[in-house]
């Protein structure tokens, strides 16, 4: 009897061991959520600037090769 109490008492502590770096990396991943959303929305914007950019780069290319697939048909 004595010797379930034992581990139950020892299962109890690992428990909370467990629960306290828990609770450590939850507080570490919030503490890092800010600097992710930054690094999200300057992708977002470098994506945006992209686009912009190339974009009649774009339309050229996809208007050449639209042409070049009907010549080929043709």
């Amino acid at each position: 009897m004595f010797k379930a109490i034992k581990e139950t008492v020892t299962d109890v502590r690992q428990l909370v061991r467990s629960c306290q770096g828990l609770t450590t990396n939850v507080k570490q991943l919030q503490d890092s959520l800010p600097a992710v959303n930054k690094f999200q929305a300057e992708v977002q914007k470098d994506i945006a600037k992209w686009q912009f950019k190339d974009q009649p780069r774009l339309d050229k290319i996809r208007k050449i090769t639209e042409r070049l697939s009907k010549q080929s048909k043709a």
